[in-house]
């Protein structure tokens, strides 16, 4: 059984955020030897982020976790 976690990164309503979380995403999906997903995780991860902080005032919130089933989410 594929081992689960759960990263919540919490970030300010900043254009800067966008460039953080593809690389904290992109670091997480290593460390897990989930490199195979680091390209498709990073461009929606993107345009999730980038939505927020354009479309929103308040700060957002990047989730990504994998479930004991070894499904892994990103919202």
């Amino acid at each position: 059984m594929p081992e689960s976690w759960d990263y919540t990164l919490y970030i300010p309503n900043d254009l800067r955020a966008v460039t953080v979380c593809r690389r904290t995403l992109r670091l997480i999906l290593t460390l897990h030897g989930l490199t195979g997903l680091v390209d498709t995780a990073e461009l929606l991860a993107t345009e999730l982020v980038s939505n927020a902080v354009r479309h929103t005032k308040g700060p957002a919130a990047l989730r990504v976790r994998r479930s004991p089933e070894g499904v892994v989410w990103i919202g």
